[in-house]
């Protein structure tokens, strides 16, 4: 069995190519149910999807025939939003689409939940969105193959691990602050600004946590969950509104961000127009959804700017040399942690081999030495039972961790 993945990422896809491709929560489970009554009946798969990827990952004995079929899979999430069909599809997201198996594939979970590989380098809240795609696979009917459960298992524990050791973990960045940052950059003192913030979810709280931090004390949240805006408005006094009044919320702030789970545009361009028709300052718009919440060519009206995930890139350099020393540690840590998890995953059969077949002889030697001799009683037999069991262990123990150092 082989592990191996498929995806497409921000690293070499853009914006547009990212959100075909994207699964909302709400439908991953029936997703991952779809991807793995495609795979052979053996196969063990699931899905992870977040804001800047969407990744398949499986356990597998016919490696070239899954990742074929995942990338049909792939190729059939880029169709359905556009309404292309299946062939035009496949061949527009094939410059973007990468594959990877054995080592490579658990290395590339291992740095993803660690923030290694995130559009914001050290992003702590992407390990929590790994975790709710993972849970996608309790979902299904088919039985998990374990080595793919123990895979992510040790992707949660090494990210942990390495982001403490390394001090990665105290950088706490995530998307929504960079976007904050983003906005500070490109506006200049966020204090005594007023923003809309449309998404009361993670991401939104992640955002009004640090629109707060950066000042902002007249701040609007909107949800398609009346509840959750109420509640999230309330932890950090903030004022609720309704979806239908969004229009007119925008011409009354500075900022408008939206970071929803809508599948369609919740913004689009006449909202923004009418919004902006009676004011006088510009309108700035950060959409940090994924598919996009707010319409591109919103960018085209006049005194409005717009701004998505992709230019989170322009503080991206400075990013990464604040935190080089502290990512080279995490790298260290996360491929030698995927290094010993494929190493033992490969040699436990073979020492399940060595102790099956160690103790059928010490058994069987054992059984032989007991019927020569005569009158033994049940203390002398368990001695010798205890004795031979310490020395199989013993006479294994060498031998056992030469092997492993070899197949590191």
């Amino acid at each position: 069995m082989t592990f191996i993945l498929t995806g497409v990422s921000h690293q070499n896809a853009p914006l547009p190519i990212l959100e075909r491709v994207a699964i909302s929560e709400e439908e991953l489970p029936n997703r991952v149910r779809d991807l793995t009554d495609r795979l052979d009946d053996s196969d063990s798969a699931t899905i992870l999807s977040t804001c800047n990827r969407t990744e398949l990952y499986a356990v597998t004995q016919n490696p070239g025939a899954a990742i074929e079929e995942m990338i049909t899979y792939l190729s059939f999430l880029g169709a359905r939003r556009k309404n292309s069909n299946l062939a035009n599809a496949r061949t527009e997201l094939a410059p973007f689409i990468y594959a990877k198996t054995g080592f490579q594939a658990v290395h590339h979970l291992f740095r993803v939940v660690t923030g290694l590989d995130s559009l914001v380098q050290g992003d702590h809240q992407v390990a929590g969105q790994v975790s709710r795609s993972f849970q996608a696979l309790g979902s299904i009917d088919n039985p998990t193959d374990t080595r793919l459960s123990r895979m992510f298992h040790v992707a949660f524990r090494t990210g942990r691990f390495a982001r403490k050791e390394s001090g990665l973990g105290w950088s706490q960045v995530s998307i929504p602050s960079f976007g904050v940052k983003l906005l500070e950059r490109e506006i200049g003192d966020l204090h005594g600004k007023s923003a809309l913030l449309i998404g009361a979810g993670e991401t939104g709280r992640l955002t009004a946590m640090s629109l707060v931090r950066a000042g902002v004390k007249d701040m609007r949240i909107a949800s398609r969950s009346t509840e959750r805006a109420h509640g999230l408005a309330t932890d950090m006094g903030a004022a609720t509104v309704v979806l239908n009044d969004v229009p007119t919320e925008m011409s009354l702030v500075d900022i408008v961000i939206t970071c929803t789970g809508a599948t369609t545009h919740v913004i689009s361009k006449s909202d923004v127009a009418d919004s902006t028709t009676s004011r006088t300052s510009r309108l700035h718009i950060l959409d940090l959804g994924l598919p996009r919440d707010v319409d591109p060519t919103v960018a085209e009206i006049p005194n409005v700017d717009l701004y998505t995930i992709e230019d989170l890139h322009r503080l991206e350099v400075d990013h990464r040399t604040e935190i080089a020393e502290a990512s080279a540690k995490a790298e260290e840590i996360v491929a030698q942690a995927a290094d010993q998890f494929i190493t033992d995953i490969e040699i436990q059969p073979l020492l399940r081999d060595i102790g099956e077949s160690a103790e059928r002889i010490r058994t069987a030697e054992l059984q032989r030495t007991l019927t020569k001799l005569e009158n033994i009683d049940p203390d002398t037999r368990k001695a010798l039972d205890a004795m031979t069991r310490s020395m199989v262990k013993r006479i294994l123990a060498d031998p056992i961790q030469i092997l492993k150092q070899r197949k590191r």
